[in-house]
């Protein structure tokens, strides 16, 4: 059975998951809509090889959630609180799949209505190139687990039957989401300050002090076992040559998601009465480059 999956959020993510997919994707804009539509899809780019893939778009004012199998959010998780009203308007039977970094935005899917609610991580790099156009810069998987509800069987095995675009069940949602809290919490943060891609925080002889000093502090705060160091090292080696998404959003005067990640991080650190210096001052940074573009 073909299911129908839609996605919102046209970021890069957005269109990468709507390329792979054949997905269903709501812009924000009526212009990036119509920019898909005009060329037929959404191009995918990997490797200097291009393919263009068939792809619905419509702004997500217009959206016709009755017509999905499986709605997929894509968007920031800052970005979470001002889509209320319209997750409102889709069926509570629906099951939704929120991909967002941190676990700051667990709380808020609690308020939700609906029957079956899944969180996901995403370990592929993408670089949204323009409105219509993705760059697949790292083949991963998409790790998901039920946050709350079941998962219809059919579903379930056309998602994990994808075997170009993986993705990987997992039985424990907050193992899931802490582990890549602690790569997000420590690569994004880093690389956003530096100004440098993911591999020199371990081939900068002074980078990597740093890296291992934050990431031991980050990883006693998760409470992550003793791979910790092993895990984070494999990530820097396999995106070397990529930025974060982070370090992306500062090059590009964004605002970026350092609250949900770092900022997570520090206030679970007062909870258990430890200090998270290096955490707070990374984040007073990250913050601090935000205010000089951010008004």
């Amino acid at each position: 059975m073909a299911y129908r999956i839609g996605i919102i959020g046209a970021g890069a993510l957005g269109l990468l998951y709507a390329g792979l997919l054949s997905a269903k994707v709501y812009t924000r804009t009526v212009e990036q809509a119509d920019l898909i539509s005009a060329r037929g899809g959404v191009t995918v780019i990997q490797d200097g090889c291009e393919a263009r893939v068939s792809v619905q778009a419509m702004p997500v004012q217009e959206a016709d959630f009755e017509t999905l199998d499986l709605v997929i959010f894509t968007v920031k998780s800052y970005q979470l609180p001002d889509l209320a009203e319209m997750v409102r308007e889709i069926p509570t039977q629906m099951p939704l799949l929120f991909l967002q970094n941190g676990i700051g935005h667990l709380e808020w899917l609690e308020s939700l209505g609906h029957e079956t609610i899944l969180v996901g991580t995403c370990e592929h790099g993408a670089g949204k190139l323009d409105g219509a156009s993705v760059e697949w810069r790292g083949v991963g998987r998409t790790n998901w687990a039920v946050f709350r509800g079941n998962l219809e069987a059919g579903l379930r095995d056309f998602l994990t039957g994808q075997t170009g675009f993986p993705f990987v069940e997992k039985s424990d949602f907050e193992a899931m989401l802490y582990d890549k809290l602690l790569i997000n919490a420590v690569v994004n943060s880093l690389t956003a300050v530096l100004g440098v891609r993911n591999g020199a925080l371990i081939h900068n002889v002074f980078f990597y002090g740093l890296f291992e000093k934050f990431g031991r502090e980050v990883a006693d705060v998760l409470m992550r076992d003793e791979q910790w160091l092993e895990r984070l090292t494999g990530v820097c080696e396999a995106t070397a040559m990529n930025y974060s998404s982070m370090a992306t959003d500062v090059m590009e005067k964004r605002r970026t998601e350092i609250d949900s990640i770092l900022g997570t991080v520090i206030r679970l650190g007062k909870q258990q009465g430890k200090d998270a210096l290096i955490s707070e001052i990374l984040y007073a940074q990250v913050k601090g480059l935000e205010g000089e573009y951010l008004q």
